[in-house]
């Protein structure tokens, strides 16, 4: 039965990797080329099990061997794609060529104990010494997901914040199930580092069991949203830029940013942007973002970033979410609406979600959408 799901991890995890890597909607390309590369790692994991497994190949194999590897990369390729996914615009640094130093003075060594077996005898080698040294590397391994977790879950909480500079709902761009990934790649580092200090899989075909299945239900997890992502920046170069601009300066403390617009330009604008909300209703528009608000104002997405946080001391997701609690506060008391639901009212103000617009409503007025309705 545990080699059957093994059978079908190393299936699953192909056909998964082949699917991002061809990317079909070309949505996020640099991200997913990493992401496919990792998901493709996870193949090669499970695959040196079906090897073994079928004694197809044995431990001492340098083709296995070399395969193990892919142990040792995976943890740098994940946190890359995120580095790639929450980036407007990401190059390739040449320090980042470190994230592979280790993989690399593994694979120094397997070659060079494979070039200099054949000048040592094997009784030279003591087994008790080749496992210590084999464990050691399995908890390194093990350890080596943890710091790589931690920073690819600050970068995506950080991205979280900065995405409400630039858009008006997030809940197809936040990268939650990149975090709930990164968690469950957590838990499962606990599990093996549990597994190569008490030997839990050779002693407890349970624990086998339930972290095959529990690596079943991950591969199904990542596929399933993976499928549903959206592009997070579908903006052409110049825009790309200037969000990037917006993201930087969001990093700078405030006496550090510049100031964009004389005081008098900004009362001029302000005006001109309330008159727009309040004839064209921008906000009712559910995929409104700060790119497409500025086109409407005739300003750079920079500008007008810039106009709404010094001018009304917010950023571009609650400045658009007022408005539109707002609008839903006029459609909950009109007679003429009753036949909408609550989710309707939501829809039909510019909200993607029931639970988005319970929260913003509940936080803007100190009610639920309900509780405002009864009153």
């Amino acid at each position: 039965m545990i080699n059957l799901i093994d059978f079908i991890l190393s299936g699953a995890a192909f056909l998964l990797a082949f699917i991002i890597f061809v990317n079909t909607n070309k949505v996020n390309t640099k991200a997913n080329k990493w992401f496919g590369t990792f998901v493709f790692c996870i193949f090669l994991l499970f695959l040196e099990n079906v090897l073994l497994f079928t004694k197809l190949l044995k431990e001492d194999d340098i083709f296995i061997e070399i395969i193990s590897i892919s142990s040792f990369v995976i943890s740098p390729i994940f946190y890359l794609s995120v580095s790639y996914f929450v980036a407007p615009i990401k190059k390739w640094k040449t320090i980042e060529f470190l994230h592979f130093f280790f993989a690399l003075l593994m694979l120094l060594l397997i070659l060079m104990s494979h070039l200099f077996e054949a000048y040592v005898e094997p009784e030279e080698v003591n087994p008790e010494t080749v496992a210590n040294v084999t464990i050691v590397f399995n908890i390194i391994f093990s350890l080596q997901v943890v710091p790589y977790c931690i920073m690819a879950f600050i970068k995506i909480i950080k991205h979280q914040k900065n995405i409400q500079s630039f858009n008006s709902t997030i809940e197809n761009v936040d990268l939650k199930w990149l975090k709930n990934i990164i968690i469950s790649v957590f838990v499962i580092a606990v599990f093996w580092v549990g597994d190569i200090v008490f030997k839990l899989s050779d002693t407890n075909s349970i624990f086998n069991l339930g972290s095959s299945l529990l690596y079943l239900i991950g591969i199904l997890y990542i596929a399933y949203y993976w499928l549903k992502q959206k592009e997070i920046f579908p903006y052409n170069l110049i825009e790309k830029e200037e969000i990037e601009t917006i993201i930087a300066e969001k990093a700078l403390p405030e006496d550090n940013r510049k100031k964009l617009l004389t005081d008098e330009k900004l009362e001029e604008l302000k005006i001109e942007l309330l008159e727009l909300i309040s004839s064209k209703k921008p906000f009712l528009d559910n995929e409104l973002s700060l790119v497409k608000l500025a086109s409407l104002l005739n300003v750079s997405p920079h500008i007008l970033s810039y106009l709404i946080n010094k001018g009304f001391d917010e950023n571009f997701f609650q400045f658009v979410n007022r408005y539109r609690i707002e609008e839903a506060k006029k459609l909950l008391l009109d007679p003429k609406m009753a036949h909408l639901s609550l989710l309707g009212i939501g829809f039909e103000v510019g909200f993607n979600s029931k639970t988005v617009f319970n929260t913003t409503f509940k936080k803007v007025t100190g009610q639920t959408p309900s509780e405002f309705k009864q009153q």
